[in-house]
């Protein structure tokens, strides 16, 4: 292979043990929120956040494992095939950026939703379902604290700085808890968010490294007259 063939293979070895590693450390930080969840009580949203991150961590170290093992032997097919999973790859990182960012009816957004749901529900048949997020977020009902108007309950004083009302509606939390929960996780997210971007951009970089690694395996074996699979 000529020296430029050379420095494209090294390139490739190195971006995917850069993307290794950062898949190792999405594993860690996904670990980390499912952790968070438990020690916190919270599961609305963070588990399936926590869950999804692993996923796409585990994914990113297999398929950078593949690419090192592709570039050492120069294998074209298996070259070619790296090249697709990272455009896949790409694709389910977008769509999970979406996700997080926007939510869909079965992403993180549906699954707070939903957990918001069965929390009022729990409130309505029973008070005090909330008081957790209430005071833990500074937040009053799922929306606001016209929520227990609507249902003729009186504000708890969990909606209350130091659970004290004091009939005053001023001190009453003006936020609903299903936005400061949302606003909760975007900030956990965030340096997720950043680093999934640079992983973006850095496998769009892989996948051209990628292909012209192949397409010069190719042309050297045609060169050779080599069979090549």
């Amino acid at each position: 292979m000529g020296l430029g063939a050379t420095t494209v293979k090294h390139v490739l070895l190195l971006l995917n043990f850069v993307f290794s590693v950062l898949g190792l450390a999405l594993i860690a930080f996904g670990i980390f929120f499912l952790i968070s969840a438990a020690e916190n009580a919270v599961s609305i949203g963070k588990n399936a956040a926590g869950g999804l991150i692993i996923a796409l961590g585990v994914v990113i170290l297999i398929i950078a494992i593949f690419g090192c093992l592709a570039a050492i032997h120069e294998a074209p097919v298996r070259l070619l095939i790296y090249v697709g999973a990272v455009v896949l790859l790409i694709l389910a990182q977008l769509i999970f950026l979406g996700m997080s960012s926007h939510g869909t009816k079965d992403g993180i957004s549906g699954s707070i939703n939903e957990g918001f749901d069965r929390l009022w529900e729990s409130e309505r048949n029973q008070t005090g379902a909330l008081s957790y997020y209430e005071s833990w977020l500074q937040c009053c009902g799922v929306n606001s604290s016209e929520d227990y108007w609507i249902i003729h309950h009186g504000i708890p004083s969990s909606c209350c700085p130091e659970s004290k009302c004091m009939d005053t509606p001023s001190r009453v939390f003006k936020t609903g808890c299903k936005a400061a929960f949302v606003k909760y996780l975007d900030d956990k997210l965030l340096v997720f968010k950043i680093v999934c971007w640079l992983l973006v951009i850095g496998e769009a970089v892989g996948a051209v490294f990628g292909w012209l690694l192949y397409s010069s395996v190719k042309n050297q074996s045609r060169r050779n007259n080599a069979v090549w699979m």
